[in-house]
């Protein structure tokens, strides 16, 4: 007899977990609030303009093709990579740009305008790094989370050391170039977690390094195309996915997860329960109470959360051929690491850094021939912090047009035919995201590894979260690690008494 597991949220590590149970032989059911899967990833269209919404890059594909060669697929069947070239354009205060490539000889080219000793230093940190990712990524990234005590292995403490993990990612980079510029643009990927460099651990140059060594990627037809082809291949495995089916509650019954209660009132019982919902949003409208375990509210409001985000979504009657998929505007206001500012707790009004993304380039479907569809990203305070969006909005939205031309964006107002924008308070409403705090939990040493939310809960037995609050933290890259791990645990408390092993 098999275990049935129910999914909230088809998200995209529900979607992962769900495809992983299903080729063990477990009956999983996935539910949905929405009318399609992906999650803060859905996106969205404005007539002939479509949108992603949350993440922009695709990292490490072989995650990928590994999820699904797991069941007998091919990621390939389902959904078509381009690899991006340049990998990002990093613009700073001073007009000076940086391509970030995997094209390691044409990048140490442009080091060299920033000073002669940088290409050899840059050689220098990427052979570490060969070192770095086979000591660091198997056992902190892609194994299931162990408890402090079980990181004290003596072999894994010599071979971590070497590589200074108490280092900020800023001080990390600082010790190979002298230059704030680069150190800066080697650091950007702090942003990935809603962080500042100086804030951030050095662990994470790994993401910096993996960019470098096997580039980002673009799903064709965006990331709405990830999801719906990683929703297809999990119904293709057998999971159901129920649409425009929001849960109300986990039912939690002597200790136990046994299931969930629909908006309708419908009941849906299961052996096990796995919230692929916001963690914060989730314990404080979908976990009962008593089932909420430490996570109380005096608990929540102890815990960091990240940044939030100022959104402009742009469908543009032109093209930027000519401008990278990926920019991002350094201000000179990045180098101010005081407390509030460092986490982005304060609302930059002067010159804010930004990101945009200008998939039509490599992706043209997006838009009507000779058009374009643009987002602007810009990091904000989450709603622990007073910003009055109703009135700052429009202001605040001006400004960023304005800003767009640092990128080469000129003349972005004339030519918008349809335009939405996101504050705080939105991904709030509408994606139910706690504070608006777009990247989670951020990832301070009080909040890494085995200091993150267990994926079991800790307040019901059969419960279990995935997602970017749990290890190894936000993103999509490391969220599909954790669907591996949540299978692991999952298969420890339920198992089936014969796995079928799909695709083994």
């Amino acid at each position: 007899m098999t275990q049935r597991i129910v999914i909230v949220g088809a998200g995209p590590g529900g979607l992962a977990t769900a495809i992983r149970l299903a080729g063990r032989g477990y009956q999983v059911d996935i539910f949905e609030a929405a009318d399609r899967p992906g999650g803060r990833m859905r996106g969205f269209s404005l007539g002939d303009y479509h949108f992603d919404t949350g993440p922009t890059i695709l990292q490490l594909p072989r995650l990928y093709d590994e999820l699904f060669a797991s069941v007998g697929l091919r990621f390939s069947d389902y959904v078509k990579l381009v690899r991006l070239e340049p990998n990002t354009r990093i613009r700073f205060w001073d007009g000076e740009y940086l391509d970030l490539t995997s094209d390691t000889a044409a990048f140490k080219a442009q080091l060299a305008r920033f000073g002669s000793e940088l290409p050899a230093q840059f050689e220098r940190w990427y052979i570490e790094h060969i070192r770095k990712y086979k000591v660091g990524y198997e056992p902190y990234l892609a194994t299931p989370v162990r408890t402090p005590i079980g990181y004290l292995k003596p072999r894994e403490i010599a071979a971590a050391l070497a590589f200074r993990p108490w280092e900020s990612l800023y001080d990390h980079f600082k010790r190979f170039f002298h230059d704030e510029r680069v150190v800066y643009a080697l650091a950007y990927q702090a942003k990935y977690l809603g962080m500042h460099p100086t804030a951030c651990s050095s662990i994470f140059s790994l993401v910096t390094f993996l960019e470098f060594a096997e580039g980002i990627w673009h799903p064709i037809g965006g990331f709405r195309a990830l999801a719906a082809g990683l929703a297809k291949a999990a119904t293709d495995v057998g999971v159901t996915i129920h649409y425009n089916r929001p849960v109300k509650q986990v039912i939690v019954e002597n200790g136990r997860a046994c299931g969930v209660e629909l908006a309708d009132g419908e009941r849906i019982s299961a052996d096990g329960v796995v919230v692929n919902a916001d963690f914060g949003h989730a314990l404080t409208h979908i976990i009962p109470p008593h089932a909420r375990g430490k996570y109380t509210d005096q608990k929540l409001n102890q815990m960091e959360f990240s940044c939030s985000t100022f959104m402009l979504y742009l469908g543009v009657n032109r093209r930027w051929d000519e401008l990278p998929h990926h920019q991002l505007y350094l201000s000179a206001t990045i180098r101010r690491n005081d407390p509030l500012w460092a986490k982005s707790a304060i609302l930059d009004e002067e010159d804010p850094s930004f990101y945009v993304c200008n998939p039509t380039i490599v992706d043209p479907m997006n838009a009507p021939s000779g058009h374009s569809t643009l987002f602007v990203l810009v990091p904000v305070p989450n709603l622990r912090y007073q910003v009055d969006w109703p009135v700052v909005e429009q202001r605040y939205r001006d400004l960023v047009i304005r800003q767009m031309g640092k990128l080469g964006f000129h003349d972005v107002e004339r030519h918008i035919v349809v335009e939405r924008r996101y504050t705080a308070e939105t991904w709030r409403d509408e994606h139910h995201t706690y504070l608006g705090a777009v990247f989670n939990l951020i990832h301070s040493w009080s909040q890494l590894g085995p200091f993150r939310p267990h994926i079991r809960h800790d307040g019901a037995r059969n419960l279990y979260w995935i997602g970017g609050a749990v290890h190894p933290g936000s993103g999509l890259m490391t969220i599909l690690e954790a669907a591996k791990s949540a299978v692991h645990f999952i298969s420890e408390d339920l198992p089936l008494a014969q796995p079928i092993a799909i695709g083994r």
